[in-house]
């Protein structure tokens, strides 16, 4: 039977991250991390720690990323707020690295910090900004949820660099992956990747720490974003 992992954390039309010519060290990356983000014109009016399902349409690879790549994703699932629809399902959420640094350690992981800050409507392209974190990844899924995929037992991703921890998720069909649900946090079925966030002056950015740089996050990979403040 196959069985959901997870790792703890400290905390894409198709494109590659293009090939990056040198390693980022903490100055670079600090620099990096303290510019103003592009938002866009106005603000989508969503509560924030509202969480909702999405997935990548870009291909990730750490090893080929530099900052201000382009990472997008789409929504899965309508945004509303109680019976308004604020986001249609395939609306696209914008984001973009914002970081790249091999973190000092005896076992060098890769940071790849991201901002999603922006959001385009699917029908009219109208574009606003919203400022999202990832909550949870795993692979494509190819089976409905079920009651083993409602885990709230995340520390959370709110604090600088924090871990999010899960449990659960063992309820599978053997060579199935389930879907998400909002209550799902962290990483599932991609071994050596850690998930977490930062908090910077600007804002929040995703961090997902690669124990191999050269990993494939797919197009297609389940997201469970998170409204935050800027």
């Amino acid at each position: 039977m196959k069985r959901f992992t997870a790792l703890i954390f400290l905390s894409l039309p198709t494109i590659f991250c293009t090939s990056q010519g040198a390693s980022w060290n903490r100055t670079n990356a600090s620099a990096q991390a303290n510019t103003p983000p592009t938002g866009a014109a106005d603000l989508l009016n969503v509560p924030e720690e509202t969480a909702f399902l999405g997935k990548l349409t870009s291909n990730l690879i750490p090893s080929q990323c530099k900052p201000d790549d382009l990472v997008e994703a789409q929504t899965t699932q309508d945004l509303k707020r109680g019976k308004d629809v604020l986001l249609k399902k395939g609306s696209s959420l914008l984001g973009h690295v914002k970081l790249v640094e091999v973190s000092p350690s005896e076992k060098p992981e890769t940071l790849v910090g991201i901002v999603f800050d922006g959001a385009k409507m699917l029908k009219t392209g109208q574009q606003f900004s919203l400022h999202l974190i990832v909550q949870a990844l795993a692979p494509e899924s190819d089976m409905d949820s079920n009651n083993s995929l409602a885990d709230a037992t995340g520390t959370g991703l709110t604090s600088a660099t924090r871990a999010a921890s899960v449990s659960g998720h063992a309820g599978t069909t053997r060579g199935s992956v389930n879907k998400l649900t909002t209550e799902s946090k962290g990483v599932y079925e991609f071994a050596g990747v850690r998930l977490g966030d930062r908090v910077t002056p600007t804002g929040h950015i995703t961090i997902l720490a690669f124990a191999n740089a050269n990993v494939l996050i797919k197009r297609g990979t389940q997201l469970v974003m998170r409204v935050v403040n800027q």
